[in-house]
């Protein structure tokens, strides 16, 4: 009892470290942490330099059509991907998926390196990317539950996104950096696609270290099930459970409302006179790395509430603190105001995600697991046809008006609003959720 009572005063802070601790002794799982810390900040430039080429040579277009071509293949295939996870080797899977993306990639970084990209190529890379991503995530996440004990899988999980925010904090500055590399005043892109070719290698020479998959992660198979009842039993599962539909439901207005404010972020930064218009990425690059800055905070708190025994206050809060995030980011005026809305943002958005996305995978059995991590990944998906419609929607006010970047106040603050009154009517399952933990203890 002593004991007990004393494990249950442990702070926060002092799970949160005791947790990762526990992990980084884990070889395999400290080798793989590392690795996808190197590819992840070879992403984060990728996606920097790709959005600022984009829309300093196509505009807010020119972004929709970036993330439909992302979003449509990523969220037509994820279920299917998710099913794959379960019932192939998940290993191999993911070294095909990495090697998809490295290919991917390389051929990017040619065809830069002979003069301007046209947007079919950059929408067409996106779509690859998308695609690919389908199957990787699924893969990258269950292969994660197969590296640690069962009791460690949400903090785990929460680490792991840790390495992604700290990536994404240093990958933009690093972006900013590679873009300002070469003899001529214009950004080089090209720069950094090639240092993205250069980072999938360390997670590629060690994939074949990671463990092999645990024999209940192939039940489905074993059975001899077919493959499209292996993906009906996953939607069958959530089906029967209210709470995990009640945070799927707040995943998918997270995604539709909030996240893709960082999707937009170039096209806040290229019609905004005050901080250079289009003629400074460095803006950008300042932005996203505060972003990732407060994602990183995010996801700390995110491990310090992940054994938490109430759910859904810190969710309540984050979902309805990214929505005034956003409402503020887009009404700054100078960069040091933006810097601080796009921090909070990041933290709200990053917190919320983390939280739920920890939530669902503890209430789903392990031989699930890549299903329904699959079907929260849809919700995910909402978040590219969003941010497709909202530069869309951008473009045209801004035709409209004869203002270029004018029809980005209107979109960006409409949906930070919309978030918040949609969180507001969800309260109730979140309180259900919470009134079931504090239940449960009873």
């Amino acid at each position: 009892m002593p004991l007990d009572a004393e494990d249950a005063q442990e702070s926060p802070i002092g799970q949160l470290l005791s947790s990762a601790r526990s992990l980084w002794q884990l070889r395999v799982f400290r080798r793989f942490w590392v690795a996808n810390l190197v590819s992840n900040l070879g992403t984060s430039a990728f996606v920097m330099a790709l959005s600022w080429l984009t829309v300093k040579t196509y505009g807010a277009s020119g972004i929709a059509a970036l993330a439909l071509g992302y979003g449509v293949p990523q969220f037509v295939l994820e279920v299917v991907g998710g099913a794959a996870a379960d019932r192939i080797n998940r290993r191999r899977l993911f070294q095909l998926t990495e090697t998809g993306f490295l290919v991917v990639a390389l051929t990017l970084w040619l065809v830069s390196i002979h003069g301007t990209v046209p947007l079919w190529l950059l929408v067409a890379v996106n779509a690859c990317n998308g695609a690919i991503s389908a199957f990787d995530s699924p893969a990258r996440t269950a292969l994660i539950s197969e590296m640690v004990p069962q009791h460690q899988w949400m903090e785990a999980q929460q680490l792991y996104s840790a390495s992604s925010n700290i990536t994404n904090i240093f990958g933009p500055a690093l972006g900013g950096v590679l873009l300002s590399i070469g003899t001529s005043n214009r950004s080089h892109e090209e720069v950094a696609f090639f240092f993205n070719v250069l980072s999938f290698l360390p997670l590629l020479i060690l994939i074949p270290f990671l463990p092999s998959p645990r024999a209940a992660t192939h039940a489905a198979r074993s059975k001899g099930e077919s493959f499209l009842r292996s993906v009906a039993e996953g939607l069958q599962f959530v089906r029967g459970q209210w709470s995990l539909r009640s945070l799927l439901q707040l995943l998918a207005v997270v995604m539709l409302l909030g996240m893709p404010f960082q999707t937009l972020l170039p096209i806040f930064v290229h019609g905004h006179p005050a901080m250079g218009g289009g003629q400074s990425h460095g803006y950008y690059a300042a932005l996203l790395s505060a972003v990732a800055l407060g994602g990183f905070v995010g996801a700390l708190l995110g491990m310090a509430s992940s054994s938490g025994r109430r759910p859904g206050g810190p969710l309540l809060a984050a979902a309805v603190g990214l929505g005034l995030s956003i409402v503020l980011l887009a009404s700054s005026a100078v960069i040091h105001w933006a810097s601080l809305a796009a921090f909070f943002a990041g933290a709200c958005g990053v917190l919320a995600v983390n939280l739920d996305t920890a939530l669902v995978e503890g209430f789903t059995p392990v031989a699930l697991q890549g299903r329904v991590s699959a079907i929260a990944s849809l919700s995910k998906g909402l978040q590219s046809f969003s941010a497709a419609a909202a530069s869309g929607l951008m473009h045209g006010v801004a035709l409209l008006t004869g203002v270029p970047g004018s029809g980005y106040w209107p979109v960006q603050v409409s949906m930070g609003v919309a978030l918040i009154l949609v969180v507001f009517l969800l309260r109730g399952p979140l309180l259900a959720l919470e009134a079931r933990a504090a239940s449960a203890r009873a």
